[in-house]
């Protein structure tokens, strides 16, 4: 898909920062200063020199001096390194980006205010190449809006349209407050806020600690180094400053070069969304030191290579988690359950057989060779370590867990050793990758949503998600060959909802859920929105201002998402990379009816229809009828769902076969103008 760069767009060279040296590190000052005196140059792993402002302090009885927001207000150094785990002077991997962290809680500098910095990515010792920036940023003061800088390719890594030297500009959207932004969002929320008279608070609403990505123009490209948004280096009270603990690249999905290269996809996906997997009885699950085996019903298959890794996440934890021990292996079609097909593969974590995932965090294990057919189902085995009162991950599964004795059951064949729970969620999983072929690459479809994508009341043995229905309907449509060409990711969720609209009519880049559920996927290309049901329901106002909103919402996600690049869109003029401006493709959906387990009123319904109208109107070619596969009399403005389609008032089964259905016929059709691959 051709999108325009507009905020990311490519611009003639412009000549780095200086590296002029910066000054020593000190306590924070409360100054603030339209224009730095300096622009200093730091590299991105050992940024000291760029640090200018200390945002956390060790709360004792004399407090030592800090000051986030110009009030003397800052964040407490225990919650970020004790509660949180993230590690002083160490390493976070947020949204699949390796970020190294300040020192905290020192009474030194211990963050970025924005000010020109630039920061260099040293090849060898970081990662200079992927298809994204995260930051890890929060705001004070109030939220910044449009603050922009650039990135840096380095000599002959990315080239504009004419072939010429190209550097990239790029712009946060929005940078929440650390107090009254959208806890959501936020990649860590603290517990306590301390003050300069020696007090602290624990306010409800913070502090917090968000991810911001930005869309590499060039992915696959190295990147020397990216400057900094010139808003301010110092901090007064009411002023809104933003403040940078530091930034990394994400990935691409492409790894090793010559006869190790290897090229990955996601063949499966679990949103993470809540802090606390529950129990049938709606308590708190809990596990102490105990094995965890989870089932994955994967999308597409491995190739020739053979090879898998798995993505396990921490994102809405409180607190660090360890796993003594991974597992990864195919269920025994036979006797199925937490029996495997084989003696389970060991899984390591940069060589090590554990890990530790700080609160906020996530990991992905080292690659496997294991055989994977479409539409197996593969079993991820965790050893949790300790006592866990709570664990993250994803709150409405249908599918089941089991959970064995305490101890190592990781290497495992049969379940004997394994119980199913009443698990409602599913802890931890999020995600599965297997190889395609480095010369005809496979991307993914993600699915995005709501109750609609994830399957609220379908079946709950883990094969009947929106995302298993579309690949069953792949493998049976008439018109293909039985085979399932791209990876389809279910990252629905009950609680979706469409992002906070901005001042910013054509945003260009993600904060999380978005960033984590969509673009940090498997070689993502296409997505499909099925979004705005909740919004509507929540929505207490007229018909057509609950309508606008919705649109809105929708409109401001489509420009989000297409702005990101899929992996492959890198082409090549004489043997350099060229900007193909490849966007990941954005399908809508239409709304389908309000069912009677959620009713809406006649005002929400005809603001659902008012939205469908627009949908079809304003979307030719990018619009998949999901409200016509199921509503009573096929068309997307009925406010009715066939009976045929409902249990107790609930979607079924059928309900979900019927939307897969319409999208593999409106692929069939050639009525989309990008065909998913």
């Amino acid at each position: 898909m051709a999108t325009a760069l507009a905020a990311g767009s490519l611009t003639a060279p412009a000549h780095a920062a200086s590296g002029t040296p910066a000054p020593p590190r000190r306590a924070a000052s409360h100054s603030t200063l339209s224009q730095p005196t300096a622009r200093p140059t730091c590299a991105v792993n050992d940024a000291d020199g760029c640090l200018n402002n200390t945002a956390t302090s060790t709360f004792t009885t004399t407090t030592g001096p800090a000051d986030a927001d110009g009030s003397g207000d800052s964040i407490d150094a225990a919650d970020l390194t004790g509660t949180a785990g993230w590690q002083s002077g160490g390493t976070v991997t947020v949204d699949g980006a390796t970020i190294t962290l300040p020192q905290f809680g020192t009474g030194t500098y211990d963050n970025m205010l924005a000010s020109g910095q630039t920061l260099t990515l040293p090849g060898g010792s970081v990662v200079d190449t992927g298809d994204a920036v995260v930051f890890l940023a929060f705001a004070t003061g109030d939220a910044v809006k449009g603050a922009s800088g650039t990135i840096t390719y380095a000599g002959n890594n990315c080239l504009n349209p004419d072939g010429d030297p190209a550097e990239q500009d790029y712009v946060l959207d929005t940078v929440p407050d650390w107090l009254s932004g959208p806890p959501a969002a936020a990649s860590i929320t603290l517990a306590h806020e301390n003050h300069s008279n020696n007090t602290q608070t624990s306010p409800s609403s913070g502090p917090k600690v968000y991810a911001v990505s930005v869309p590499l123009a060039c992915p696959g490209s190295v990147v020397s180094s990216i400057s900094l948004p010139l808003v301010n280096n110092g901090v007064q009270a009411g002023r809104p400053a933003l403040h940078i603990l530091g930034l990394g690249l994400r990935p691409t999905t492409a790894t090793g070069s010559g006869p190790t290269a290897r090229h990955w996809v996601g063949t499966w996906a679990s949103v993470q969304d809540t802090g606390r997997v529950r129990l049938s009885d709606d308590s708190t699950a809990t596990v102490d030191d105990q094995t965890l085996r989870i089932p994955a019903h994967v999308s597409i298959g491995t190739d020739s290579a053979n090879g898998v890794r798995v993505h396990l996440s921490n994102a809405t934890g409180a607190t660090p988690v360890t796993f003594d021990a991974a597992s990864v292996a195919l269920q025994d079609t036979v006797t199925g359950g937490a029996t495997a097909a084989a003696a389970p593969t060991a899984l390591t974590f940069d060589g090590s057989p554990s890990v530790t995932i700080p609160a906020g965090a996530d990991a992905v294990s080292d690659p496997v060779a294991l055989t994977v057919q479409q539409q197996a189902t593969v079993l991820v085995s965790l050893r949790v370590h300790g006592s866990v009162s709570a664990m993250p991950g994803h709150s409405v599964a249908r599918t089941p867990v089991w959970v064995s004795d305490p101890a190592d059951r990781t290497g495992d064949t049969a379940a004997a050793h394994y119980t199913q729970t009443t698990y409602t969620g599913l802890p931890y999983l999020s995600g599965i990758d297997v190889t395609t072929s480095t010369a005809r690459p496979t991307g993914s479809l993600v699915l995005y949503g709501d109750q609609s994508v994830n399957g609220d009341t379908a079946s709950a043995d883990g094969r009947h998600h929106l995302s298993d229905a579309i690949t069953d309907a792949l493998v049976d449509d008439p018109h293909g060959n039985a085979s399932v060409a791209y990876g389809v990711l279910n990252a629905g969720t009950s609680t979706n909802l469409l992002p906070q609209i901005t001042d910013s009519t054509v945003p260009r880049n993600a904060l999380n859920p978005q960033d984590r559920d969509v673009p940090a996927q498997g070689n993502v290309r296409t997505v499909l929105i099925s979004l705005g049901a909740d919004d509507l329901l929540n929505c207490a106002g007229n018909a057509d201002t609950c309508a606008t909103e919705v649109e809105r919402g929708l409109a401001s996600l489509d420009t989000r998402l297409s702005s990101y690049y899929t992996d492959d869109s890198q082409i090549y003029v004489d043997q350099q990379p060229v900007t193909q401006n490849s966007g990941i493709t954005v399908y809508l959906a239409t709304i389908p009816p309000f069912t009677a387990a959620h009713p809406g009123t006649a005002t929400q319904e005809a603001a659902r229809e008012q939205v469908n109208n627009y949908l079809l109107d304003d979307y030719p070619g990018r619009l998949i009828d999901l409200a016509a596969a199921v509503s009573t009399d096929g068309t997307a403005t009925s406010s009715t769902v066939k009976a045929a389609d409902l249990s107790d008032g609930n979607p079924s089964d059928a309900y979900y076969a019927d939307l897969a259905g319409r999208y593999v016929d409106d692929v069939d059709s050639g009525t989309l103008i990008y065909p998913p691959d």
